[in-house]
């Protein structure tokens, strides 16, 4: 009977510190079709201070991806991008039938860009 007792309380401290400390949960999916590119990231909310400074760096925008932003931005060159965030979560989609070809590499820089900021420890 101590035995269960003891695996019983092993369980609950082991999931207990694991559910709190769990930090490092990061999932990035990408769809890239014909028509459109689609990128979604869920990752730990203690990363979204750092999203938000790449944000505003590489789009000149600020977007407050700490709150529920669900918006289509304007880039400098024209082309346009649909954005939603909250914290933990981000979505971009690209519309490639209604941008250039050109726009499609600057979005894709620029994903590429996000999944570092969201690797890194």
């Amino acid at each position: 009977m101590k035995k269960i007792t003891y695996a019983i309380m092993l369980l609950t401290i082991t999931l207990g510190f694991g559910c709190k400390t769990n930090n490092s949960n990061l999932s990035i999916h990408v769809k890239d079709t014909e028509t459109a590119f689609i990128y979604d990231a869920v990752y730990p909310v203690s990363k979204t201070g750092r999203l938000k400074n790449y944000i505003v760096k590489q789009l000149r925008n600020d977007l407050p991806v700490d709150q529920k932003v669900d918006t289509t931005v304007k880039l400098p060159d024209g082309e346009r991008v649909k954005i939603k965030a909250t914290e933990g979560a981000l979505s971009i989609y690209f519309d490639k039938q209604h941008n250039s070809a050109e726009g499609f590499i600057k979005i894709k820089k620029f994903t590429d860009g996000v999944s570092e900021v969201l690797s890194e420890r």
